[in-house]
C-alpha cells in the first residue's frame, strides 16, 4: 500500500455505477480515497503548497464519502472514520492556511499607505515560522502509527451485509439527502449578526453535498450539472470569506500578542481594517447567493432526477419480438386482432402495476 504513494501515474477518477451494489459501492469510494492520500503524501511531506492543498481536499472528500456511506459502515470503523480523518485533514488544513493568509496579507498590503508597506514583512515571517511548526506536526502525523493504521482500514472497510445488496441507482437519492438537509439548516441561519462559524460550517456542508453529487454523476443529467455548478460557485463565494475571516483573525493575535514594533503596529491595524470592509461585503454576497439557491429549488430538482434515473434503471429491457412471429402479415386485419383478443386478453395495465410495485418496493 505503501508503494501507491511512490507511483508516477496519478489516481484515477472515482466513478460509481447505478447497477453496481451499494456494499461495491462503498468499497470502491473508500480504497479510491485511501489512495488519493497515499498519492498526495510525499509531496506533502515534502512541505509543497500544491500537494498539502491536495491532500486537505484528498481529506474533504473522504469525509464526505464516509458520510455518504455511514448507514452500511460498521459502527466501530465509522468511529474511527470520523475521528481519524478529521485530525489528518485538520493538521493539513493548519498548514494550508497559513499559505492563504500570507498571500491574502501580501494582496491586502497593497491596498493600505505605501509608507507601511515595509512593515508588513514581520507579519510573513511569523506565517512562516507558524507553517513550519505546523508542517512538522503533518510530518509526524504521517509517519505516525495512528496514521498507517488509518489507511490499513479504509484499504479493507467493514461494510454491513445488511441493507448494502440493493443497488446504487434506486437508493442514491435517500443516501444524498442528509448532506441537502444539513446544508439547509445551516443556509436558515445566515443572518447579518450570525457569527462567521455558521458561514464555515455552511461551507464544509455545501462541499460535502457537491462531493457527493460527484460520486453519482452517472445519475444525474441537466438540473444536477446546474446544482453542481451552483454549488461550486457558492462554494468558492463561502471559501473567500473564510480566508478573510481567519486572517483577520491572526492579525488580531498578532497583534495583542507579538510586541512587534510600532509600524508593524500600525501595519496590522491597516489591515484589518482594509480586510474588514471586505469581510463584510462577501458575507452580503455569501447571504444572497444562498437565498437565490434556496428560492430555485435547484436541489429538490436534482435530487427528483436522480430518483427517476435511478428507477429506470430497474425497468427491465423488452426485446422485440422475432420476425417468424409476423410471418401471415405485417399489417393484421380487424378479424385477426378481435381474435387474438378473445384467445388472448391484454395484459398491459396488470404488468404495469406489477413493476410500478416492485420499482417502489425496492426504493
Amino acid at each position: 500500500m505503501v508503494e501507491a504513494s511512490r507511483s508516477d501515474a496519478p489516481p484515477r477518477r472515482l466513478t460509481l455505477s447505478p447497477g453496481e451494489t451499494v456494499a461495491d459501492a462503498a468499497r470502491k469510494a473508500i480504497a479510491f480515497g485511501a489512495e488519493s492520500l497515499l498519492w498526495h503524501q510525499n509531496a506533502a511531506e515534502a512541505g509543497d503548497a500544491e500537494p498539502l492543498h491536495q491532500l486537505r481536499v484528498a481529506a474533504r472528500r473522504l469525509r464526505a464519502t464516509i458520510e455518504l456511506f455511514s448507514n452500511v459502515i460498521y459502527a466501530a470503523q465509522l468511529k474511527l472514520y470520523r475521528r481519524d480523518i478529521p485530525w489528518l485533514g485538520g493538521q493539513a488544513g493548519a498548514v494550508r492556511e497559513c499559505d492563504v493568509t500570507a498571500a491574502l496579507i501580501g494582496d491586502r498590503a497593497a491596498k493600505i499607505d505605501p509608507d507601511l508597506k515595509a512593515a508588513v514583512a514581520p507579519m510573513i515571517a511569523a506565517l512562516d515560522e507558524r507553517r513550519k511548526f505546523e508542517h512538522a506536526k503533518l510530518y509526524d502525523q504521517l509517519a505516525s502509527k495512528r496514521y498507517r493504521n488509518l489507511i490499513a482500514k479504509l484499504s479493507r472497510p467493514a461494510i454491513k451485509k445488511i441493507g448494502s445488496d440493493r443497488m446504487l441507482g434506486p437508493v442514491a437519492a435517500q443516501l444524498i439527502r442528509p448532506a441537502t438537509h444539513s446544508a439547509a439548516r445551516l443556509g436558515r441561519k445566515l443572518a447579518d449578526d450570525a457569527p462567521a462559524l455558521v458561514f464555515h460550517k455552511l461551507r464544509v456542508r455545501i462541499k460535502r453535498l457537491r462531493y457527493e453529487l460527484e460520486m453519482i454523476a452517472p445519475l444525474g443529467a441537466k438540473r444536477h450539472k446546474r446544482a453542481l455548478a451552483r454549488l461550486e460557485a457558492m462554494q468558492e463565494l463561502l471559501g473567500l470569506y473564510h480566508d478573510v475571516t481567519v486572517a483577520s483573525a491572526w492579525l488580531l493575535s498578532y497583534a495583542e500578542t507579538s510586541g512587534a514594533q510600532p509600524r508593524t503596529m500600525l501595519a496590522a491595524g491597516a489591515l484589518i481594517q482594509s480586510l474588514d470592509g471586505r469581510e463584510s461585503k462577501l458575507r452580503r454576497r455569501c447571504m444572497r447567493a444562498w437565498r437565490r439557491f434556496e428560492r430555485s429549488e435547484a436541489m429538490r430538482d436534482t435530487l427528483e432526477e436522480i430518483r427517476r434515473a435511478g428507477r429506470s434503471a430497474l425497468t427491465p429491457v423488452i426485446s422485440p419480438a422475432p420476425a417468424s412471429d409476423a410471418r401471415e402479415s405485417d399489417q393484421p386485419n380487424q378479424s385477426q386482432i378481435a381474435r387474438r383478443e378473445i384467445e388472448d386478453p391484454p395484459q398491459s395495465g396488470h404488468n404495469l402495476t406489477n413493476s410500478q410495485s416492485a420499482t417502489e418496493a425496492i426504493s
